[in-house]
Parts: C-alpha cells; structure tokens; sequence
C-alpha cells in the first residue's frame, strides 16, 4: 500500500485514478482502454450512452476521403487515413481495445456519381496518392444497390458500424463502473491532488477529471472556473427516409458536387418494411438553413434527382437535429484531429469523429500519470448507466 492510500479515510469516499463525464463513444472508449491499462475509472453520464452526438452519428469509420473531394489530400484526411486498420484490428480482437463480436451494418462503403462527374475529382480518385484506399468498381462488381445505375461506382476502405452494439461491447463487463447521474459543478472541489465528485449518493476522489462531455463541457468548465477551450458548435440537419423499394445503400453521392462536401452520405438500418435510409452531407449542412418542411422537400427532390433509378413513391421523411460540439478554433473550421487539452489534473476531449476514437485513447494515455495502484473495493454503481437507441 501506499502512502497516499494509507493516508485516506474509507468512511470518506472511494478512490479512483480518472472520473470520465460524458458517456458516448469518447468516454465509452475511454473508460474500456484505462481500465484495460490498470486505471480504476468511472464514468457520468447524465442520460443513456451514446444519447447525444454519438447515435445521431451515421456510425461510418471512414478514411477521411470524403475530405479531400476537392482534389487534394488534406489536413483531415490525412489524420484519419489510418483508422479504418485500426479499427479494423478492434474488430479482429488484435487490438488493446477488444471489439471482436460487435456487427457492422456495413462491412464496405461506396462513392458514385454520374458519368458526367468527371474531370479533377475523376483524374484525382485515380492517382497513386489514393492508391490501396479507392478502387474504381467495374460495372459487373457493383452491389445490387446500383442495379439499373449507369456511372461510375468507387470501393472505399470504410464501413459503418452497430453503435448501440459498439458501445455495449465498450462498456461489458464495466457496468458497475458507470453511473447514471447529471455532474453539476457546484458538487466537484478541486484539490492539488484532484477532484472530489459528490452525486446523490456516493463520494468519489479521482487523481484527474476528464470531460467528454460534448455540449454539456462549457457548463464544467465554466463552473469549476476552469480556462480551457470554449466549444464551437456545428449544426446538421439529417433526414430519415424510410422508402418502399427496400433497397439498402450505403454510400455517398458525389454526382455534380459543388464544395468539398459530398452531396448526399447515405447509411442504411433495418431491413424490408423496417428499412430507414439516414441521410447527411451537404444536404445536412445546408439544411440548418431550411425548416423541416423544406428540409423535407429538398431531401425528395435531391434523393429523384441522385439516384432516379429506385422508386421514391410512397417514401415517408423526417428530419433531425443534431449539434455537434467540437473546441473553438479561431477559423471556425474543425480541428483535423482528436482533441485533448490539459491543466493540471483536468484534461477536455473531443474526438471530433467517431472514426478517431482510438486516437483519442492514445493522446489520453500519453499524458496520465502511472496508475495508482489502489487496491480497496469498488463498490457497485446503485443506477448504472444503459446504452440508448437510434432515435428512428
């Protein structure tokens, strides 16, 4: 034991290494890679796992080549080159975080646009820059999605994920570590040591305090008067459209597009007269701009226009909010990379994509102290917290 156990009161609380805030996929993932690596750790989360940000994601893991659309390869893509092999040893159990079991809803993912979509970004998909990262499919190789489609179809080194089962399997096994419970500031005291985390029932002393707390991290931050990065806020307004053809897709439609943006970004969930279609893209990003009802309409006419050989007859549409948070950047643009910032024994994160979960993990651990070693028990969170749903 210790000296600074040996120092401790029992009667006084429980001591942990880390305090997590903020339960989707960066304090899920957080929570499985510290405890894996020695750390005692506990997470907060105020609502289900995954409620905010993290299901109204379209759960892709993705290479980052949707942001070099405009013919060349960027800070943001090149960050994220790297993730779907990561990910992808999650997957096969070959990795520190262990995802083997999880299901993808999508095991590929696809780029299509008309013939007449040619030009810089024709010329650049097929340079030796993206070589291993893009193929141009042959029309015979196509998935059935793009039966009856006459232009050009790209294989991508992505794949969309089963995020309610992501972050089951991030969090099995460590239920008893995560509470359900809203952390309001005035219940934190700071010490040269850490913080003292008061909920309703249970004391808790953590070495560091991490925030992964999306939208909800200027309220930490503001009240425990700490100077860190305010947040910037990036509005989507996704569509969801449940169609009669019963065809799944998972793709983007870059067919005529005017920005860096794809144009349509299609994931598929469920099958026959369960099957939704959600959709983001430009068609999200400019949405912000639109009621529902126009949002509505556009979506219809873009969906006749990109993709006129499935049936849309009869397709029923909704709309979506989503506020994405992200660190303030004096451009207003969004950070390339994972984001970790630390004073003291406190650190802000954003993983600013699903995609750089892991990445975040590693910045985290470069930058903890050694575990503690704290061997009392670890008593059973009274109201653990469960994983939330898809909103559709």
């Amino acid at each position: 034991m210790n000296d600074h156990q040996s120092s401790l009161d029992p009667n006084q609380g429980t001591d942990v290494d880390v305090a997590i805030v903020g339960g989707g996929i960066a304090g899920c993932w957080l929570l499985r890679l510290l405890h894996q690596n020695g750390y005692r750790t506990v997470l907060f989360e105020a609502d289900e796992l995954g409620c905010a940000q993290t299901l109204a994601s379209q759960g892709m893991i993705h290479g980052g080549l949707k942001y070099a659309l405009g013919g060349a390869l960027t800070g943001a893509s090149e960050a994220i080159a790297g993730m779907p092999d990561r990910w992808r040893k999650c997957l096969a159990g070959k990795d520190p975080v262990d995802l083997s079991g999880v299901p993808l809803l999508a095991d590929t993912y696809h780029m299509f646009a008309e013939q007449s979509t040619r030009g810089r970004l024709t010329t650049f998909l097929a340079s030796k820059a993206l070589r291993g990262r893009v193929t141009r499919l042959a029309p015979a190789d196509c998935p059935a999605a793009f039966a009856g489609f006459e232009g050009i179809v790209y294989d991508l080194n992505d794949f969309v994920m089963d995020i309610p089962a992501l972050l089951q399997r991030l969090t099995q096994g460590l239920e008893p570590l995560t509470y359900r419970a809203r952390i309001d500031p005035k219940n934190i005291t700071p010490s040269p040591e850490g913080f003292t985390v008061k909920t309703a029932n249970k004391t808790l002393r953590a070495r560091t305090l991490i925030s992964c707390a999306g939208n909800g991290s200027n309220g930490l931050i503001e009240g425990l008067d700490l100077a860190q990065r305010e947040i910037q806020h990036r509005p989507l307004k996704q569509v969801i459209v449940r169609p009669r053809h019963g065809v799944r897709m998972n793709a983007h439609c870059v067919t005529g597009i005017v920005s860096n943006e794809p144009r349509l970004t299609i994931t598929s969930y469920g099958t026959g007269d369960k099957l939704v279609w959600y959709v983001g893209g430009l068609i999200a990003e400019t949405g912000i701009d639109r009621s529902d009802d126009s949002q509505i309409d556009f979506a219809r006419a873009e969906l006749t226009t990109c993709i006129p050989w499935l049936d849309w007859t009869g397709a029923e549409y909704a709309t979506l909010d989503v506020d994405r948070a992200e660190p303030f950047q004096q451009t207003g643009l969004k950070p390339d990379e994972a984001f970790v910032e630390q004073k003291d024994n406190f650190m802000q994160c954003f993983p600013i994509k699903l995609t750089l979960a892991p990445d975040l993990g590693d910045r985290v651990l470069e930058r903890l102290p050694p575990p503690s070693g704290f061997t009392s028990p670890m008593p059973d969170s009274p109201n653990p917290a469960a994983v939330g749903h898809f909103r559709w």
